[in-house]
């Protein structure tokens, strides 16, 4: 217990002077009758001293002198009085002595002092000590494995919720598949009901003989009539039937064909599509039961409409079959169906020359970046006709020669392969595992999109052979297709497109997923491909919230400045990483082209001068357009100048024009730069009433020789003038603005008192830029947080994260403690926004609280620890988490959260269309959003990191319309009413 110089006292621990090292004075009288002084120890502290408590331990402290010592362990909470055997009669003398020195102390006495142990000689302190470092790890021990069985516990009840649900899902598609059975019965039943309809009309158009009366009217009632056939009247018309021509005869079943094709068409199982790059044996068990795998279970119908599907055929087995035949590797793990004898014999699949879905592509839809190239059929292929044996679509990378993949499809899903063929490869980030999909169809069928022509083919990229095929498709992407119904090869085509370095994205991100799902122990490729494949899943992203917002068309007209402003718009929402990242792996958009059309849009842009915005602006310089960030805002302010000029270009109006020279004159004042004069008067100067311009800014003349300028700049207000418009309710927003851009600390306190008047949005707008105030602003916004209004308190917490004061911080910890509203989970956020700094901080509050700690609490400091490992602080966070500490379990638990808080989707609304859905979001992240928003006018660089990990994360609640923040909020001042409870 007394090794080791890193531990320190417990808080419980006596602090009392007896409890510290003491020495006293002995005489000491030696042989010859002389007495000398010598120096014993009394009290001996195990903490501060230990060296002197291993002597203790030992024996060899006070040699010679046999005199009582108090050993005193803060640490372990342990006090033992330690006599010589000569003194066992001086026990209680020595125990009235410690208790009457504790006495006459005011330090508090904890129990263990008070009732402090007396052993006799060292061995028994050593044995004493033992005992109680060995119950001490005992009670860790056993500590540990509660917490490892709750967390056990814990792991066992998701499983079971995992089991609940996906006996759902069965029980779900079980009724799926009764409802058809049903149909299809419905079905049958009708098509019965026309047979026999058909049967009576050509039965009804057969002539029948008519009687003809007899010659004796009166005696009509005496004929008897024994058989129509025998005993036939003659007619006036010609002569009477024969036998044969009323004989009915066989009615034709095409209704009922195609119906039975329908009903054979559902219930036939997928095949499923496999990889073979080396041509060896990988598929020891084939079976030919098409409804069991492997291992023996069954296997789950998956929807024929987007599965490479071919009807089960089976046959008898052959004493001529090769025993070693050479096994492809299934990329799901299942072996295929063995062949039918007879499918040679099939008759030849019809192709269409155009998809039987719509064929209209609708506008602004991707373009076609894939081209198809025929070639002929091989009379032996031997890779093929295996895979033909196998009835399993398969890929293969050869050493030479393109990616081969061989599509097993079906008669309804080869009627759509006849004509130009696209393909796509995306990335499906499942909760479970990501898989990589390739899917290949009609280009209108990609872009409607009309999923039942459309083939799906599943990888794992852990598997070594599906790496291999996209290795080969990094390189240069060209797949070469041959399409198989029925067992006879049909077609063949070579597939190019730009995809190369999409496959390369898509293997990195992979990687990238891969790992964050198998931290948290949930990765399973079986349950991803289960989930998507099955019925309803969005494999093309088309209810993507961006799906409707990407316009190649818009992207690539650049006739006017405003449909430049418009393309402008759309490159600067998808040039951030996460908006970049649909692209590539939900829509599967050729990077090549991407960034083609960007460039093509930002050389409008320079050429047209019309700001881009400071994120475009650096790609701008990256890529060349200008030297400099000085040299493009030149550019920028000369090429404007030429659109005004351009009467046919310049079809915005005149607010929007003046928002750009204002733009332009901003940044250029930013960066230094001094723009040409125009006229006798700077650029800068154009827009007055935008850009205020005084001597401080840059030298005025009164002046020239070209003469005196006809009127003079507008004079620039004061920093009290501005103060007094705070009053005002028709100027308070500008101004705040206004003394926001100066940084005048005066003006902090009163600039964030003056938004608690204002609405929402207008809130937002200044608190943004109230960090130009720098550490002015703390003060104010720290008052800020005990609003009554939850937008204030959201806002000032957002600010104070950013300008990262010891104070600031600790103020916004207390609040996400304490807020009572689901405005904590933003303010968890904020604290990620400080970054490790704020870790320690956000520690030790959680572990002052004790028991107040609840588990709400404990969920809070997770997400806020999770944000803050997303932000650079993962390393601290797992070291706080290996440790011992109340605070190990809740970092534990925000490395669990950590790829929730970095990888999570924009979540939509269930039947919210394409236009909508970009902006069904929630109050406080919109309010986020804005807050970022406004702060580029401050710190362009922390702004953009904030905007990126709000694309990157998705909103804690969804709320409806009327719950927005809209760019046209013109509340006034709010009231009770408008607070969030």
């Amino acid at each position: 217990m007394a090794r080791g110089t890193s531990r320190a006292p417990s808080q419980n621990a006596y602090r009392g002077s007896l409890g510290r090292t003491q020495t006293m004075i002995a005489h000491v009288t030696g042989p010859r009758g002389d007495t000398a002084p010598s120096t014993v120890h009394t009290t001996v502290d195990a903490v501060s001293n230990p060296e002197l408590a291993e002597k203790l331990l030992a024996g060899t402290l006070n040699t010679g002198v046999p005199v009582p010592v108090l050993y005193h362990d803060p640490a372990a909470e342990l006090m033992v009085l330690v006599l010589a055997d000569v003194h066992r009669h001086r026990e209680l003398d020595e125990r009235i002595s410690i208790l009457t020195r504790m006495r006459d102390e005011s330090t508090p006495i904890p129990a263990y002092a008070k009732d402090f142990v007396a052993v006799y000689g060292s061995a028994a302190l050593r044995e004493l000590v033992e005992k109680k470092t060995r119950e001490a790890l005992t009670e860790t021990s056993a500590a540990e494995t509660k917490a490892e069985l709750e967390k056990r516990t814990r792991e066992l009840e998701r499983r079971a919720r995992d089991l609940e649900e996906r006996t759902r899902s069965l029980e779900a598609r079980t009724r799926e598949l009764e409802a058809a059975k049903a149909e299809i019965e419905r079905l049958q039943a009708e098509g019965e009901q026309l047979r026999r309809e058909a049967r009576a009309r050509v039965l009804a158009s057969v002539p029948q003989p008519q009687p003809q009366p007899q010659q004796v009217p009166v005696q009509v009632t005496d004929i008897e009539i024994v058989d129509a056939v025998d005993v036939v009247e003659s007619t006036t018309i010609g002569p009477a039937p024969t036998a044969p021509d009323i004989e009915t005869r066989e009615v034709e079943r095409q209704e009922l064909d195609e119906i039975g094709e329908q009903a054979e068409r559902f219930h036939a199982k997928s095949a499923e599509p496999i990889v073979d790059v080396d041509g060896e044996d990988n598929d020891a068990n084939p079976t030919d039961d098409p409804e069991e795998d492997d291992d023996g279970g069954k296997k789950i119908p998956v929807d024929v409409s987007v599965v490479l599907a071919v009807p089960p055929r089976k046959r008898a087995p052959s004493a001529s079959e090769d025993d070693d035949e050479e096994e492809l590797l299934p990329v799901n793990g299942h072996p295929g169906h063995r062949p039918n004898e007879q499918a040679a014999a099939a008759p030849e699949a019809e192709l269409d020359e155009e998809p039987t879905g719509a064929a209209i592509i609708p506008q602004g839809s991707d373009p076609l970046t894939t081209q198809t190239t025929e070639r002929p059929l091989d009379a032996s292929d031997p890779w093929l006709d295996k895979v033909i044996a196998r009835e399993q679509s398969a890929m293969i990378a050869e050493p030479k020669g393109p990616v081969r993949l061989a599509l097993i499809a079906g008669d309804q899903l080869a009627r759509g392969l006849g004509g130009n063929l696209d393909v796509r490869v995306l990335l499906q980030r499942t909760p479970h595992y990501p898989v990589v999909t390739f899917v290949v169809g009609p280009p209108a069928a990609m872009r409607v999109p009309s999923t039942s022509q459309l083939a799906v083919v599943p990888l794992d990229l852990s598997v070594e052979g599906h790496r291999a095929v996209m290795t080969a498709l990094a390189r240069k992407f060209e797949l070469q297709v041959d399409v198989v119904v029925r067992g006879r090869r049909i077609r063949r085509v070579v597939l190019t497109a730009p995809l190369a370095e999409n496959i390369g994205y898509l293997v990195r991100s992979s990687d990238d997923h891969l790992r964050a799902v198998t931290s948290s122990g949930a990765a399973s490729y079986e349950r991803g491909r289960e989930l998507v494949l099955s019925v309803g899943y969005d494999i093309l992203g088309t209810e993507h919230p961006d799906n409707a917002e990407f316009r190649d068309d818009k992207l690539a007209q650049l006739s006017t400045a405003q449909n430049l402003r418009r393309a402008l718009a759309i490159a600067r929402r998808f040039a951030r990483p996460a908006r970049e990242d649909y692209l590539v792996c939900t829509r599967g958009f050729p990077l090549p082209r991407w960034r083609e059309l960007r460039r093509h849009v930002l050389e409008s842009a320079v050429a047209w001068g019309l700001w881009m915005g400071p994120e475009l602006a650096q790609m701008a310089v990256s890529e060349g357009l200008a030297r400099s960030r000085r040299e493009l805002i030149l550019r920028l302010d000369a090429g404007f100048e030429k659109l005004k000029a351009n009467e046919t270009a310049f079809d915005i109006d005149a607010e929007a024009a003046a928002d750009n020279a204002k733009a332009i004159g901003e940044e250029a004042r930013a960066l230094g730069v001094e723009l040409p004069k125009l006229n006798g008067k700077a650029a800068n100067h154009r827009a007055p009433a935008q850009v205020p311009v005084t001597s401080e800014d840059m030298p005025q003349v009164s002046g020239s020789i070209g003469g005196t300028p006809p009127s003079g700049i507008p004079r620039q207000k004061t920093v009290d003038e501005l103060l007094a418009e705070l009053d005002d309710r028709q100027h308070r927003v500008a101004a705040a603005l206004e003394l926001c851009d100066r940084g005048d600390a005066r003006a902090a306190a009163p600039v964030i008192a003056a938004v608690t008047k204002m609405s929402r949005a207008e809130a937002v707008r200044v608190l943004g830029m109230s960090v130009k105030f720098g550490d002015a602003a703390a003060q104010p916004l720290m008052a800020g947080l005990n609003s009554s209004k939850g937008f204030l308190r959201h806002g000032c917490a957002l600010a104070l994260a950013l300008l990262r004061t010891e104070d600031g911080i600790q103020a916004v910890i207390d609040l996400l403690l304490n807020e009572p509203t689901e405005i904590w989970r933003e303010v968890a956020r904020a604290i990620g926004q400080v970054g490790p700094q704020g870790l320690l901080p956000l520690a030790a509050n959680f572990g002052r609280l004790g028991d107040r700690a609840t588990p709400q609490i404990a969920e809070r400091v997770a997400w806020a620890m999770a944000h803050i490992a997303v932000r650079g602080g993962k390393a601290a966070v797992e070291t706080m988490a290996h440790g011992h500490s109340v605070v190990a379990p809740v970092a534990r638990h925000a490395l669990e959260l950590h790829g929730s808080a970095a990888n999570d989707h924009v979540r939509v609304r269930p039947g919210a269309d394409g236009s909508q859905a970009g902006r069904d979001v929630t109050v406080n992240r919109a309010f986020s959003r804005r807050f970022f928003e406004a702060l580029e006018q401050g710190l362009p660089d922390a702004a953009a990191a904030g905007l990126e990990a709000l694309d990157a994360s998705s909103p804690m609640e969804l709320l409806d319309e009327s719950d927005l923040v809209l760019e046209d909020d013109e509340e006034a001042e709010l009231d009770e009413s408008d607070l969030i409870q």
